[in-house]
């Protein structure tokens, strides 16, 4: 079971404006026809009716095999203020269309799609909305889980159901970023804390800077995505039924 995560694709209204994010969608489409896409976030650019057109449209291909979550874009205009009308079209173009399992508007609840292949494969994928609802332009491009998210994150992940299932959490912002009052995730050591020993991939854009983390939190591996547009790599992970190490990271060309 392959995935590869992007994030932040930032599409435009027009297509010359895209033309980075088709390619990079076209390149994967054709030659990795059997991977899972996980999109962390700013899908789009600041919310835009026309622009959310433009996504689907391109992602479309990637029906049944294409997961995401929201981001500070996608909800706001140019990343500042959150707005309700953008958050709801955001489910209405992206969520819905592409069969999510779930939206991000309304009850706050995390987004959950499970994954088999055959018997001894299987992944549950948990989608976090992490936007900050903006008060002031000082709240710029934070983000925050809130209680009752991390409550049913909780829930879901201590449920004796998921025991079977490997865990890949996703979500836009950065956990790791405390010094930036600008950009940082407000909750993230309460996120961290929720999840510690529960999941085995963490997976979050927003800063356009890949990173990689090994065995902390109680975590496989926590990665970061650059914004994948034009960019050569991007992360492959690998589900596999190997016992001794059920889970793989590799970087993976898509240029």
């Amino acid at each position: 079971m392959k995935f590869i995560h992007l994030s932040d694709l930032h599409f435009h209204s027009r297509d010359v404006d895209n033309v980075d994010a088709l390619t990079t969608l076209q390149y994967i489409q054709e030659h990795y026809p059997q991977h899972n896409l996980i999109i962390t976030g700013d899908i789009v650019d600041d919310g835009h009716e026309k622009q959310f057109q433009q996504a689907f449209k391109a992602l479309e291909p990637f029906m049944g095999r294409i997961f995401i979550a929201p981001g500070n874009h996608d909800f706001g205009a140019v990343g500042n203020f959150f707005s309700q009308e953008r958050a709801e079209r955001f489910d209405e173009f992206l969520s819905k269309p592409l069969k999510q399992g779930g939206t991000f508007t309304g009850d706050q609840t995390p987004v959950v799609n499970l994954l088999r292949e055959g018997d001894n494969l299987k992944a549950m994928l948990i989608a976090l909305d992490t936007n900050l609802e903006t008060e002031h332009p000082f709240d710029f491009a934070c983000g925050e889980v809130g209680e009752r998210q991390l409550g049913f994150l909780k829930t879901v992940l201590r449920d004796p159901f998921a025991k079977d299932y490997k865990k890949i959490l996703f979500f836009h912002h950065h956990p790791f970023i405390h010094n930036d009052p600008f950009m940082e995730l407000i909750d993230a050591r309460q996120l961290m804390r929720s999840i510690y020993n529960w999941v085995d991939v963490v997976l979050f854009g927003h800063k356009h800077v890949m990173g990689r983390w090994e065995k902390v939190n109680g975590t496989s591996y926590i990665l970061a995505s650059d914004n994948s547009p034009g960019k050569k790599i991007a992360w492959e992970i690998v589900v596999t039924p190997d016992p001794v190490k059920p889970i793989t990271v590799n970087e993976l060309a898509i240029s």
